[in-house]
């Protein structure tokens, strides 16, 4: 068994002119004539799912797994299950993030915001582009929140 990180799904799947491309293509294809058995961890297929979310439709990525697992005949580690947990989440919750466009991290944080934190007024990130209207509370830059606290204390 060969597992795959993500890089060589991604550099397969999004970058055919990164330098390394050709070499990874023909690993890939030799691994596949062998009959090599070959597979993922689940953090990697998650983590592929969320990359490739930025630029897919929507509708597309809940069929990401499938999709990936066929095409290159993988077995996932802990075995891929909707209803699995991860991190606190279902693996559907997250895909169901995912498809706001985000990677696993944050979709991870979003789906644990919205089930623990619904005492929470705001989320202070540097990326809050990448949470704004894609989760249950407001989210600031730590300048942004500065500036609102300036303008609303006395």
């Amino acid at each position: 068994m060969i597992l795959f990180d993500s890089d060589i799904l991604l550099l397969e799947l999004r970058y055919p002119n990164d330098s390394r491309y050709s070499v990874n293509r023909q690993t890939i294809q030799q691994i596949q004539a062998d009959g090599t058995p070959r597979g993922v961890t689940l953090q990697t297929l998650l983590e592929v799912i969320g990359i490739l979310s930025f630029n897919l439709p929507s509708f597309r990525i809940p069929q990401l797994p499938k999709f990936l697992t066929g095409l290159y005949r993988l077995t996932v580690f802990p075995t891929f299950q909707p209803s699995n947990d991860y991190a606190g989440c279902t693996i559907q919750e997250l895909i169901d993030q995912m498809t706001l466009k985000m990677a696993l991290g944050d979709a991870v944080q979003a789906v644990e915001i919205a089930r623990y934190a619904s005492f929470v007024d705001c989320l202070l990130s540097w990326n809050a582009k990448h949470f704004q209207g894609k989760i249950a509370v407001p989210v600031q830059t730590p300048e942004d929140w500065l500036n609102l606290r300036r303008t609303n204390t006395p």
